[in-house]
């Protein structure tokens, strides 16, 4: 079964690649022109030009450096999406509805098979690919109908490919399509946490990577779509926010490949570590740091209104000086509290290599030095056995040496 879906994805990287093709050509004829998405030209830039080469790039890479692991191949397919993004809808009728057929039947497939396949190119659990196989074609198959009986696609444009006949049945396929693709959506979810816990410590170190980018798109989703309307009651992806906008589908769309890359191709793989401890300490930081800002503001605001009777500017001038103040301790106290909660290794090592620090330079005597090595280690490394040997010097030919130079400046 794998090797049927290996051979598939293979003969789709034709198609994908053709659509890519097709969007770059449109572009360079027609650079100004803005896309359907969002109807901005910075926009379908840098979506073309930057976010689908990459993806590509990556894609190859992976091919080429690790041979056999089908997440390369998964993410060229995906590529065709992320240009599909970009595309104009002045493209012509036929070719936009045969990205829009891509995406709904290929590209997010695409990526439910690569985070299903994710690190090392095979389904895990080994038992789930003889019905996630299956699930996969049959939500293709259903993606292809659900286009057939949809009479207009994207931005309200007719779809040329559209069967009468099947219209009728458009909910049924799409019920149909929810119905089995819960399953594999649900494994997508379930399948990295499974190989986190039974995996071996490099295995762990990839799922970061691709936890990194579930955690930056679930909080970008959250503050898009939840908490940005409950405050400002607007929209922020919208057409009329279209920075916001750019910025986010930007990062939304280079994290997959980088997260991806850098795990599968194990390039500065262990640097996850620190950028998780990162994020997190400068996301508190930055929320707190917020919610003070706007808070004293307020108080100062309420204050200065009910000494001078009117506001005044020196509640933000002062708001501004503590903010700038805080930032400092705040951020120390954060980061403490990140080690000791989640790098609690990390952080015993560091308190017993700065009190091991203090020892070194007061410790004279060599059998409590020893001893004190031997425990830096223990506490550090953790290893199964530990033992320190030390090279006795003979002092006596050094004094010999000593005595016979001495003899010759005295003669």
């Amino acid at each position: 079964m794998k090797t049927i879906f290996d051979r598939i994805v293979y003969l789709l990287i034709v198609v994908a690649l053709s659509l890519v093709s097709l969007a770059l050509v449109d572009f360079m004829l027609h650079p100004l022109a803005k896309d359907f998405t969002y109807n901005s030209t910075l926009y379908r830039a840098v979506t073309l030009l930057l976010l689908t080469p990459l993806t590509l790039l990556v894609g190859f890479l992976i091919i080429r450096r690790v041979p056999g692991n089908i997440v390369g191949p998964l993410l060229i397919l995906w590529a065709g999406t992320v240009a599909f993004g970009a595309v104009r809808k002045e493209i012509g009728p036929v070719p936009f509805a045969l990205f829009s057929t891509y995406e709904v039947t290929i590209g997010w497939l695409a990526l439910f098979a690569m985070v299903l396949h994710f690190p090392d190119g095979k389904i895990y659990p080994p038992g789930a690919a003889a019905w996630l196989y299956p699930l996969l074609g049959s939500s293709a198959i259903l993606g292809m109908l659900i286009n057939l009986s949809t009479s207009t696609n994207y931005s309200m444009l007719a779809n040329p490919f559209s069967l009468p006949t099947l219209q009728k049945l458009q909910g049924f396929f799409t019920w149909m399509a929810i119905l089995i693709g819960s399953p594999m959506m649900l494994m997508a979810l379930i399948s990295p946490w499974l190989r986190y816990r039974k995996g071996l410590y490099r295995e762990r170190q990839q799922i970061k990577w691709l936890a990194l980018f579930g955690g930056i798109l679930s909080a970008g989703t959250i503050l898009g779509f939840i908490v940005y309307p409950l405050i400002t009651g607007g929209e922020m992806f919208s057409r009329e926010n279209t920075l916001f906008s750019l910025l986010f589908f930007t990062a939304m769309g280079l994290f997959p490949a980088l997260a991806i890359g850098v795990a599968v191709l194990r390039y500065r793989l262990w640097d996850i570590d620190l950028i998780i401890r990162r994020t997190l300490v400068y996301s508190i930081l930055t929320v707190i740091l917020t919610l003070i800002y706007f808070g004293s503001v307020a108080g100062l605001q309420s204050l200065f209104t009910t000494v001078v009777g009117h506001e005044s500017p020196a509640a933000i001038v002062l708001s501004t000086l503590a903010i700038a103040a805080s930032i400092t301790p705040l951020r120390k106290r954060i980061q403490e509290y990140i080690d000791r909660r989640f790098y609690r290794h990390k952080y015993n090592a560091e308190k017993v290599l700065a009190s091991f620090s203090a020892t070194l330079r007061e410790e004279i005597d060599l059998d409590h030095l020893t001893n004190s090595i031997l425990e830096v280690v223990e506490e550090t490394m953790k290893p199964e056995q530990v033992s320190l040997s030390l090279r006795e010097v003979d002092v006596q030919p050094r004094e010999r040496q000593f005595e016979e130079n001495s003899s010759q400046i005295s003669s």
